[in-house]
């Protein structure tokens, strides 16, 4: 049995990536797993902090490591065998347990001024290092995978859907009254189209005003299986609906929600507008899947359901190669 410990930084969708890896690996070990928050001693000044413990890092030592220790509340990792974290403010904590303990470290996202030698793997989008802890992730750990959402839907007992997770404001992307006018008729025809029953899944950065018209215009067709954030709807098995989607559509503001759906191995069409100021980073990310045949794009203003096979093998060999990788590093 091995004990992993995921430190949290509060934030779902980073505790979600490092699940996502624990998952990978309990494929192949048998896992304890538990998860801490991080907790900053001066919790108003924890963005500073950050930017002092990385400068600290900077010469890595076990006198280093001590000092940033210092910034936070202690944590019990006793017995433990794996750290695994996610998001920017983690990795100092992370990486001065490293060196204090030798505890292997798995921290996933970009380094953002930290050198990947300071961890075991440091799980990226993109390569930043030419080394081999710097491992690149074709898909986005996440919790889900093609076995997992099929289970789940099967337990759920869903009919077969469209589903449609929606977004909005959000990392250089902008959308139009009219584009989400165009969406709502583009989702009308495909249920007359095809009579399948439309699950719509709003999200944090869904407009409240958005997301109401959405829920009244759409009131006419089936749409039982959906979940509105703004009305409340936060405890639903988004699982179950991948499992038992024909095809998914996102749109493209949400990185997660994106590597959420293509985890399932369903087809993904990713909706964009026609206003995009997203990073260049973020535009290299979205043509890798396309270029892996991960998704397909169309716009807002004008989708169709276009056939396409699911990519369940070829997800699964993505994360395999990636659990590969992983175990290679810490060395199990």
């Amino acid at each position: 049995m091995k004990n992993i410990t995921i430190i949290s930084d509060g934030i779902p969708g980073h505790v979600n990536q490092s699940k996502g890896v624990a998952s990978l690996l309990a494929q192949s070990y048998s896992l304890s797993i538990s998860e801490h928050k991080m907790v900053f001693r001066i919790n108003f000044l924890r963005s500073l902090c950050t930017i002092i413990a990385k400068l600290i890092l900077k010469k890595p030592s076990k006198w280093s490591a001590k000092i940033v220790l210092s910034l936070y509340k202690p944590l019990d990792i006793s017995g433990c065998d794996l750290i695994i974290a996610a998001g920017g403010k983690t990795a100092p904590y992370t990486a001065a347990n490293r060196l204090l303990s030798n505890i292997p470290v798995i921290q996933l996202g970009s380094p953002r001024g930290m050198n990947t030698l300071l961890f075991s793997a440091l799980v990226t989008v993109e390569r930043y290092f030419d080394d081999p802890s710097n491992v690149v992730a074709t898909v986005t750990p996440n919790r889900y995978s093609p076995e997992s959402c099929y289970q789940s839907s099967l337990k759920k007992g869903y009919k077969e859907h469209i589903l449609f997770l929606i977004g909005g404001e959000g990392i250089g992307y902008s959308y139009k009254e009219h584009e989400w006018n165009a969406l709502i008729t583009g989702i009308k025809d495909m249920h007359d189209a095809t009579q399948l029953p439309i699950s719509i899944v709003t999200s944090r950065r869904s407009d409240p005003k958005v997301e109401s018209i959405l829920r009244s215009q759409l009131s006419n067709i089936p749409i039982d299986y959906s979940a509105w954030f703004h009305s409340g709807d936060k405890d639903f098995q988004l699982d179950a609906l991948l499992g038992s989607a024909k095809n998914i559509f996102v749109t493209e503001d949400s990185a997660m929600m994106i590597s959420e759906s293509i985890s399932s191995g369903k087809p993904v069409t990713t909706l964009y507008p026609s206003t995009i100021n997203a990073p260049f980073r973020y535009g290299k990310h979205i043509k890798k899947y396309l270029e892996l045949d991960l998704i397909t794009r169309q716009s807002i203003k004008n989708f169709s359901l276009k056939e396409k096979t699911n990519t369940i093998q070829n997800v699964q060999d993505h994360l395999t190669q990636l659990k590969n990788q992983l175990i290679e590093r810490i060395q199990w």
